[in-house]
């Protein structure tokens, strides 16, 4: 018996410590489940989650797996980071590194359509299968930028990785996300002079697209319109289907730019229901107001007045604004069931007539003078009580143009106008940059490491000293 017992007691032994070691292990796993990477000790704390990205990820609805594109040994290591901590977070939130080189099918298997967002070796691209939305990131989306006055160019002020996936978190997984309606089929601006604001917007996360009423495309009363600069009208079943959208709570942006047709029955019509009426002719400043534009008197710099959606930027200063080539804009007489309010007004100004503008653009008797309205904003009244806006600008270019959303603030007049009068909420969260340059390191009261510094070698040579004699001695 003692002998049988003596060979067992090895087995048991095995048995306990593999038993602990299993006990052990299942118990850090535990907790690596519940705690790792929740600490966060990157550059500048740039992978730091904020409670809001936190109620994001434990708030998904559908499934997401993000491809991080990038080139071998290009790796950005910060983004890393940052999406292996949200990936611990969320079990709905995957990601994986990849390579064109490798897997140069990766773009086919995205997004075939010509019209996306174009995936680069070096990007990363989040995708819903569940909602069937994908968002394409690259390095300039997680810079922030602010517009330098003295410069006349937008610096960098900060890192934005964390504000700019999760918002893209949010656009690929809600159920509806806003959206921009641009009308098409009267000779409107094109593709080719939208596609910056397009790109622009879907950035900002507005899912935007062309719809042509004569073809049956469907324009719903959470849509924003567009209607961007026509050449031809609408027919009056066209109108009929605009005047109920509107009376739907519709919202509309407009743009009539000076060369565009002077009559436009049905088009005009639709913006007196507004309130607005459009003057032909071009705006062209005063020779005594040339202190407001630069030297051509056709690019005019309006003033902005304090509305509801220019509030902040006037608040922020970010009113220089470039308009090349304006129309002037009225308010209809007698509207009583709209409230109009200028958005934009020229300084002092003639308006003369393209005819004549071909010939000189010397003020002539009989043109007319003063401060112009160029961008008006309408709230306006249905019969059954419910309410509409709309914005019309007398200059398309300050909307899309690239060169001139570069050296003024014409894109955050686009994207303020456009959250003001999109109807539905704009996927925008309120997460601040992280700093670009570590700051340097300040000790406030330096007579304490400077004292322990020099007591140091102090000690060691008052610890010496005894020894060393000792020794002495004994020689």
């Amino acid at each position: 018996m003692k002998l049988a017992g003596k060979r067992l007691l090895p087995l048991v032994l095995v048995a306990a410590i593999l038993a602990l070691s299993a006990l052990a292990v299942g118990v850090m796993d535990h907790l690596e489940q519940q705690h790792a990477l929740r600490a966060d000790f990157s550059f500048n704390s740039i992978t730091t989650q904020s409670e809001q990205t936190r109620q994001v990820l434990r708030g998904l609805r559908h499934p997401v797996h993000a491809y991080a594109i990038a080139t071998p040994g290009m790796e950005d290591q910060a983004l890393l980071g940052l999406l292996n901590r949200m990936a611990a977070e969320s079990a709905l939130f995957t990601y994986s590194r990849e390579n064109l080189i490798q897997n140069p099918m990766l773009v086919n298997l995205i997004s075939s359509a010509l019209g996306d967002d174009q995936v680069s070796a070096d990007s990363l691209v989040l995708v819903c299968e569940a909602t069937g939305r994908t968002r394409v990131l690259d390095a300039y989306s997680f810079l922030a930028q602010s517009f330098d006055q003295d410069a006349q160019a937008f610096r960098l002020t900060g890192l934005a990785y964390e504000k700019s996936i999760v918002e893209a978190l949010l656009y690929v997984t809600l159920d509806k996300v806003p959206r921009v309606r641009i009308l098409s089929g009267h000779g409107e601006l094109g593709q080719n002079e939208t596609a910056h604001m397009e790109s622009f917007l879907t950035g900002h996360h507005f899912e935007v697209g062309r719809v042509n009423l004569l073809a049956g495309d469907e324009l719903l009363p959470e849509d924003l319109l567009m209607i961007l600069s026509p050449q031809k009208d609408l027919l009056q079943s066209e109108l009929e289907q605009l005047r109920a959208f509107t009376r739907q709570g519709g919202n509309i942006i407009i743009t009539s730019d000076y060369g565009d047709p002077d009559s436009l029955p049905h088009f005009d019509a639709l913006y007196r229901l507004m309130g607005f009426e459009r003057k032909s002719g071009i705006v062209i400043a005063e020779g005594a107001d040339l202190s407001a534009y630069i030297d051509n008197p056709l690019f005019l710099t309006p003033y902005m007045n304090m509305t509801e959606p220019t509030a902040a930027l006037i608040g922020g200063g970010q009113t220089r604004l470039r308009l090349p080539g304006a129309r002037a804009l009225s308010v209809v007489e007698g509207s009583r069931q709209a409230l109009v309010d200028p958005l934009l007004t020229s300084g002092q100004a003639y308006l003369k007539p393209l005819a004549r503008a071909n010939e000189t653009l010397s003020h002539e008797e009989g043109d007319e003078q003063g401060q112009f309205d160029l961008a008006l904003l309408s709230d306006y009244a249905q019969p059954d009580g419910s309410r509409a806006r709309a914005m019309i600008i007398g200059n398309s270019a300050i909307l899309m143009d690239s060169w001139l959303h570069e050296v003024t603030y014409g894109a955050q007049f686009l994207l303020h106008m456009v959250n003001y009068l999109s109807p539905g909420e704009p996927i925008q969260l309120d997460i601040a940059p992280r700093a670009l340059v570590r700051e340097s390191l300040l000790i406030d009261q330096p007579a304490l490491p400077v004292l322990v510094l020099i007591l140091m070698p102090a000690l060691v040579l008052g610890l010496a000293i005894p020894v060393l004699t000792r020794r002495a001695r004994r020689q």
